[in-house]
């Protein structure tokens, strides 16, 4: 380390002591002095992070003087980027797990001498695990929106379906069943949302989880803590490749030869089409859930968890994590630290269920599902999220694309565009390494 990085280390290093022991000495919840002028910066809703704020300052005076502004998403990156090089940024702010490895020079970690790996992991859901490096935690885990299964009733019901599929294979026999193409090869209805890019929410994630649930983590961290690529590998013992199987299955929903045929590019967006009635399956994340009933009040749908690899003794889907995170910057270090602990507390994450009907990060919080059936499998999808330390969620989004294009196109197969992604991915994680 250079003099100066070894000066900030010890420095914040000495603040962490100090904030223990003002932790220690003051109980956390429910401590009887504040935590000094604390500025949160985050795309969060302003009316929701104000409601927890205030009960938690009713509750707590650790929070008598924090503040929360909420930031536009299109701009927040460079916003942050912008202001935490300037000195003027927040000192905690809100970074989903997309963007936790381009954030990684910008944050002070929570080292394990104030949260131990040991009580870190026993707290939290799995997926924040993607938070954990060798010295400490990047952020600590404060929201979790999974990605579910939305089904119309009635479009199951009229094919003689009673229940969602609980695995990707089922699709094969249900597509057929739901999907209604005219005598020019129009899809009039239906059944899923799978094998095209751009009309597709959530393609990525959705892909994502493809790629995960068959074994392919993407990037995950070495054995020193750096991450690495590892897209596209065939794994010893395996005869085929993971990717290259989970890719094939999901563009020939979008391929007209196949009794799959289900989607294509002319459709409209596939959360449009389906609170519209006229999709049978729609993947999206539990925070859609409001906005599809309100879009339309008659539409009958349940929530189920996502589809699974069938003979997997493992469950996943993906998860959109948010963590709350100490800016390198930080004018309040002590006090930052405080609050984050604070906001991913028992307490504070009771709070969110109970304000927002979403999932919690914590593993003790139980949560009441008995009257609402969405609201259990969101707690039941949370518990089982997973994501992926992603190196520049603009490229690879690029890169995905790519990759779904290239096969729809004839252009490669998907050996050919998995192998062209995971040059792609490989390389895209070297230069942030290099930064």
């Amino acid at each position: 380390m250079t003099t100066f990085q070894l000066i900030t280390l010890v420095s914040f290093g000495m603040f962490m002591v100090l904030g223990i022991a003002v932790f220690s000495l003051y109980g956390g919840i429910g401590g009887t002095n504040s935590a000094g002028a604390v500025v949160i910066w985050g795309t969060a809703d302003t009316e929701t992070m104000d409601a927890l704020l205030g009960t938690l300052r009713s509750q707590d005076k650790i929070f008598r003087d924090v503040s929360y502004f909420q930031k536009t998403s299109g701009t927040y990156t460079q916003d942050l980027i912008d202001a935490i090089a300037s000195g003027q940024g927040p000192d905690l702010f809100l970074v989903s797990q997309s963007d936790i490895l381009s954030f990684s020079n910008k944050v002070t970690p929570v080292p394990y001498s104030a949260v131990s790996q040991s009580a870190y992991t026993t707290a939290f859901i799995d997926e924040g695990n993607l938070f954990l490096t060798p010295t400490g935690a990047l952020a600590l885990p404060f929201m979790v929106d999974p990605l579910v299964m939305y089904w119309n009733k009635n479009l199951f019901a009229s094919a003689g379906v009673p229940q969602p599929p609980l695995y990707w294979n089922d699709f094969l026999d249900l597509a057929p069943k739901i999907t209604s193409i005219d005598a020019g090869s129009n899809v009039q209805q239906s059944a899923v949302a799978l094998g095209e890019w751009q009309n597709i929410s959530h393609a990525k994630e959705i892909l994502a989880t493809l790629f995960i649930q068959a074994g392919d983590p993407i990037v995950q961290r070495g054995a020193e803590g750096a991450p690495q690529a590892v897209f596209g590998l065939t794994p010893a013992g395996q005869a085929t490749n993971p990717s290259q199987s989970a890719l094939l299955f999901y563009t020939e929903f979008a391929n007209p030869s196949k009794t799959t045929y289900s989607w294509n590019r002319a459709l409209k967006l596939s959360r449009d089409l389906f609170t519209a009635g006229n999709l049978a399956v729609y993947f999206g994340f539990g925070s859609e859930y409001k906005l599809i009933a309100a879009a339309n009040p008659n539409l009958s749908f349940a929530v189920a968890k996502m589809p699974q690899i069938q003979g997997s003794l493992v469950q996943m889907t993906f998860g959109q994590l948010t963590g709350v995170a100490i800016a390198r910057t930080a004018h309040n270090p002590n006090g930052a630290l405080l609050v984050a602990q604070g906001l991913a507390s028992k307490t504070s994450q009771t709070l969110i269920a109970q304000q927002t009907g979403m999932p919690t990060v914590r593993r003790d919080v139980v949560v009441d599902t008995s009257a609402n059936a969405a609201s259990r499998v969101f707690v039941q999808s949370a518990l089982i999220a997973r994501g992926w330390l992603d190196p520049s969620p603009a490229q690879t989004d690029l890169v995905f694309k790519d990759m779904v294009e290239s096969v729809l196109s004839g252009k490669t197969d998907p050996a050919g565009a998995v192998s062209q992604s995971s040059q792609q991915i490989g390389l895209l994680t070297r230069q942030l390494l290099q930064q």
